[in-house]
């Protein structure tokens, strides 16, 4: 089985370092090909939203990505045949890595091969994303997204989120980090073992879909899940805030096959709208593009 290893940070730098100790547990227990592929090595370019892959992939087409010449469609080679996946990234602001983020612009052009491949041999997947204080919230939800993009209905067993590691290799002064990391390799294992009974073995959060701890109010009592769109009702009980899930939200949220086709839908109807209204889309965009006061280095 293959393991493949995708680091967003610098060369062996802190969650590079605790992504190879669970990889060096994960071989003391398996028999296991590892590949770490470092982001700073590949040529990525931004997604320029030309909109190409979604509008091929909701009209029957392949949806992939028209740019070509990056390394994009060698990284989705190293990836498409991989048991289980590994993402590390520093946390910089809140955020895991920027060139992590061009990376996950850029996962919607994957393509509809890929998908289907993906979904036939389901990955085991886990994110570790290490930064230098409790500046990190919005972080797990950034890691989950990089694993449900780039591996199609993932198996996510485990996610390290941690903050207060400022230097580089700093983690290695830290014993019980190194036996989470430790735990999370040995997640891996048993869930590459057992695919069909694997479930999440990470921190619990608040959403039961995706363990995502970042809630969005609706109207009155209503919230959802900000990751993968799950609704709830809140209410307070015994001095605690408590939320009781709509289980059909739960089980076909977002990033399941039917909330896949269910944004698919969503993004047909939006160009159906501008297509009905490109005449006056023409006319109005027009003063826009007379009003051009750019600057250039």
């Amino acid at each position: 089985m293959k393991i493949v290893g995708l680091a967003a940070g610098r060369k062996n730098g802190n969650s590079e370092l605790l992504m190879k100790h669970a990889m060096l547990t994960m071989r003391e227990q398996l028999d296991l090909e590892f590949t770490i592929i470092r982001l700073s090595d590949l040529d990525i370019e931004h997604c320029s939203g030309c909109e190409s892959c979604m509008k091929t992939l909701i009209s029957g087409g392949d949806g992939c990505c028209v740019k070509k010449q990056d390394d994009l469609s060698w990284l989705l080679e190293e990836l498409k045949d991989a048991d289980g996946l590994i993402v590390a990234a520093p946390i910089y602001d809140l955020l895991p890595s920027g060139n992590l983020i061009t990376l996950l612009n850029r996962a919607l052009g994957v393509g509809k091969e890929y998908r289907e491949m993906c979904r036939a041999q389901k990955k085991v997947c886990a994110a570790i994303a290490v930064g230098g204080s409790d500046w990190i919230d919005f972080t797990e939800p950034i890691m989950n997204l990089v694993l449900t993009n780039l591996s199609k209905d993932a198996i996510v067993i485990d996610r390290l989120v941690i903050g207060g590691y400022t230097a580089p290799a700093m983690v290695l002064l830290d014993d019980d980090l190194l036996s989470r990391a430790a735990q999370l390799g040995s997640n891996m294992v048993n869930a590459l073992l057992n695919k069909q009974n694997a479930q999440y073995q990470g921190p619990k959060g608040v959403c039961p879909g995706c363990h995502c701890n970042v809630i969005v109010p609706q109207n009155g009592l209503d919230v959802t899940c900000a990751f993968c769109k799950s609704r709830g009702k809140i209410s307070i009980k015994n001095d605690a805030l408590v939320i009781d899930w709509d289980k059909q939200s739960v089980e076909t949220h977002r990033f399941t096959k039917q909330g896949e086709v269910d944004h698919q839908a969503d993004i047909a109807s939006a160009h159906r709208r501008a297509f009905e209204g490109k005449d006056k889309i023409r006319e109005r965009k027009e003063k826009y593009l007379a009003f051009e006061p750019v600057v250039k280095p």
